[in-house]
């Protein structure tokens, strides 16, 4: 079975074409989206449309649940609860009613996705390559043999085993080992923040028994330009050439 995950598309239309491009190419069974499908950027009624029909399963993101009133806005940034107003006056009812119908987890067939960590999925907890006490508590939660989780934009692939916890290089494809457990970043199809300006996604074979973090490049300028002409701030305009 190969899945193609993908995460935080954050309504960035080019980003998600060039990533849906990229899944057709490789191949994939179906697809999950771990949410933020929209908030930032100056299409999210089309990613709604987009990912509604693409994504076989998609859970909640923070962005998600509030831009339908889930969640306050008061912990997001200025930039973050700006976009998030004007986001709301451009989505339809329809749309509003699929994000927040979105659940916060899902399983199959012994894998686990949620946006954020899988132990607390609506707290939307950060997990972060380098906070091996957030991942601990993660892996004790997770009773799967992988994990798939996004919310940070930044990618890694964490393996428990016998010795510990161990984080794995990802700029290449990885062995799936029988008895260890697996706790992947997928990262941001739509604002990496890696220092990597190309969009992210992730497709798992657990028939080959190999992962791979894809990095797709896509014309930011377009995005840029739209950010601009519909108001948002600059700032997010100027973190995609960036990666930031």
């Amino acid at each position: 079975m190969r899945v193609a995950v993908i995460s935080d598309i954050h309504g960035n239309a080019e980003a998600l074409d060039a990533v849906l491009d990229d899944i057709d190419y490789v191949g994939a069974d179906f697809s999950v989206c771990l949410g933020d499908v929209v908030g930032y950027y100056p299409d999210p009624e089309y990613c709604v449309d987009v990912i509604r029909d693409r994504a076989v399963y998609t859970v909640c993101g923070n962005h998600d649940r509030a831009v339908t009133g889930g969640i306050p806005t008061d912990n997001f940034n200025e930039h973050a609860e700006a976009a998030l107003y004007w986001t709301e006056t451009r989505l339809s009812v329809e749309s509003k009613l699929f994000l927040a119908s979105l659940p916060p987890l899902i399983r199959i067939e012994g894998m686990v996705f949620a946006h954020a960590s899988p132990n607390s999925p609506e707290s939307f907890r950060y997990l972060f390559d380098n906070d091996r006490r957030a991942l601990s508590e993660a892996f004790s939660e997770l009773v799967c043999r992988a994990g798939f989780v996004g919310h940070t934009h930044c990618p890694f692939i964490a393996m428990r085993h016998d010795g510990g916890i161990s984080i794995l290089p990802h700029g290449k494809p990885v062995n799936i080992e029988d008895g260890n457990y697996y706790l992947i970043n997928v990262g941001s199809v739509g604002q990496p923040r890696d220092l990597d300006p190309r969009a992210a996604w992730f497709l798992f074979d657990t028939d080959a028994k190999r992962m791979e973090l894809f990095r797709v490049a896509y014309d930011w300028r377009i995005t840029q330009r739209k950010i601009i002409a519909a108001g948002l701030p600059t700032f997010l305009s100027d973190r995609l050439a960036k990666g930031i």
